[in-house]
């Protein structure tokens, strides 16, 4: 399994069992990076899948946020 999707996965649980709530604000992908050592494009490929599998959804000058309902 690629190490994005592992990200995705982690996040993905912590979702999934309310460890992240319904319109909590994810950090920026800069940020998430940077916490987590990893370049920037594999943040932006974590974000992009959490975004493919509905569990968040991103808003231009906003941020990212947990979905209120799984899509």
């Amino acid at each position: 399994m690629n190490d994005y999707r592992r990200l995705a996965e982690h996040i993905a649980d912590d979702i999934t069992a309310g460890r992240l709530k319904p319109g909590e604000r994810l950090p920026p992908q800069r940020v998430f990076a940077r916490r987590r050592g990893i370049a920037g494009s594999t943040a932006g490929r974590v974000y992009a899948e959490l975004v493919r599998r509905g569990l968040v959804v991103g808003e231009v000058g906003r941020g990212t946020f947990v979905r209120a309902a799984p899509a």
